[in-house]
């Protein structure tokens, strides 16, 4: 009876020596650093554009914060394998021609309207840092959340010339920035993942009216490559 209770207290130590080398071998990165493309879905509402008064005309294409393409970087500190502190860093910027129509008065007296064309610069930088959980495990798939907060800066430069008009003007706006959403990490070596994300990010850059915050709501989806230091 001794013997068998000496040889069910040795099974047992094994056991849980065996559960706790398994549980402490799902090692985590102390630093992990993100960059990759990212692609910025903006709903706009189309208010601003019915409007009378055609100046300034960049602030109109500074409302969305950026444009459809762009890049972003972040950088989190893990303190343990599932809770860790990022701050975030994106950009997105748009270049075209938009063809708008020009009316000229002037002393109650106006020409014809006419479309002409107008070049556009739009920029946005979005800067926020929050808490990050990832749901670290033994296989190559680590799913992620996180909810970020900071500021987002907009600019638009919009100008146009010809032998009947010309015009050009700029516009920034600056506001609290918050964005809610994770992604997947896929494992494919000791140090490098993939990492497919998607995240809600609601702006508050405010109306050509001073002191107005309205809310832009945006789309976000990002995919590029994490460098775990260990």
């Amino acid at each position: 009876m001794r013997y068998l209770s000496i040889c069910a207290a040795v099974v047992c130590l094994c056991s849980s020596s065996s559960l706790a080398q398994s549980v402490s071998s799902v090692q985590y990165p102390k630093l992990e650093i993100f960059g990759g493309y990212s692609a910025n879905g903006y709903f706009k509402n189309d208010e601003a554009a019915n409007t009378s008064n055609p100046f300034p005309l960049s602030r109109f294409f500074s409302d969305d914060a950026g444009g459809a393409k762009g890049f972003e970087m972040s950088v989190t500190r893990n303190f343990n394998r599932y809770l860790g502190i990022k701050g975030d860093f994106s950009m997105y910027f748009d270049n075209g021609t938009a063809r708008l129509t020009v009316q000229l008065c002037s002393q109650g007296s106006c020409t014809p309207a006419s479309g002409q064309d107008f070049s556009i610069h739009k920029r946005a930088f979005y800067f926020m840092a929050g808490p990050e959980i990832k749901w670290r495990n033994k296989t190559r798939l680590t799913p992620f959340a996180h909810t970020l907060f900071g500021v987002a800066r907009s600019t638009a430069e919009v100008s146009t010339a010809s032998a009947v008009f010309s015009h050009d003007d700029s516009n920034s706006r600056t506001g609290f920035a918050a964005a809610f959403g994770g992604g997947l990490d896929i494992r494919l070596s000791k140090r490098f993942s993939i990492r497919a994300m998607t995240d809600y990010t609601a702006v508050f850059i405010g109306d050509d009216d001073a002191g107005s915050s309205s809310r832009r709501n945006h789309v976000r989806f990002s995919i590029g490559i994490v460098f775990g230091n260990r």
